[in-house]
């Protein structure tokens, strides 16, 4: 189960300017900014099954910038697809430690 939403709605009187909402697109945001460092720090090395990596990196992105379109399922598979191929490589633990988080947090 997800994140969500709830908004308090005012049905008497009257309400106006803009109604904005925050929080969950924020994480989203935050967890794209992870995913795409990670992306970067991988791309040039000489990681074991590196176009496989790259590809669903990739895709994972592509995922979170679809916003609500994106299926909860998929991300935390391919995220998991990554922390496989990523197991061993000490050198990311910390980002990948953080990215979890997030997933963990967003998508359950």
């Amino acid at each position: 189960m997800g994140h969500r939403i709830t908004n308090k709605v005012s049905i008497g009187g009257d309400n106006s300017g803009d109604i904005t909402q925050t929080g969950i697109a924020g994480d989203v945001a935050s967890l794209l900014a992870l995913i795409d460092r990670l992306a970067a720090e991988v791309r040039g090395q000489d990681l074991p099954k590196q176009e496989v990596l790259a590809d669903t990196l990739t895709d994972l992105a592509a995922d979170l910038r679809a916003g609500d379109a994106a299926e909860p399922a998929v991300v935390r598979s391919r995220w998991e697809k990554v922390k496989g191929l990523l197991g061993g490589v000490v050198q990311f633990s910390e980002l990948v430690a953080k990215i979890s988080d997030q997933v963990q947090k967003i998508f359950g």
